[in-house]
């Protein structure tokens, strides 16, 4: 595994691309958040995510909520918990 900045990232994207089929490339980005670079070929629709039908099914009808706007804003995060009904 390697870890690297945005910056490395940027000055030598082809590098950690091809670096990438071999090992993990950790990008870290500022102090808290982290990625990783995945070649698309070992991304696999048997991904748990991908085959758990309750959750594609979730899925599904969050984007019908989306496009029917029925959608709630946040402008707290503090007060998140108090902006959703209780079913």
């Amino acid at each position: 595994m390697i870890a690297i900045s945005t910056t490395e990232l940027r000055k030598n994207l082809r590098k950690y691309l091809n670096l990438a089929q071999k090992e993990r490339v950790i990008i870290q980005c500022g102090k808290s958040e982290t990625y990783e670079i995945i070649p698309a070929r070992k991304i696999s629709d048997n991904d748990s995510c991908f085959s758990n039908p309750e959750l594609l099914a979730a899925l599904k009808e969050s984007e019908e909520d989306i496009a029917e706007g029925r959608v709630r804003e946040i402008n707290d995060s503090k007060d998140l918990w108090e902006n959703i009904p209780s079913s």
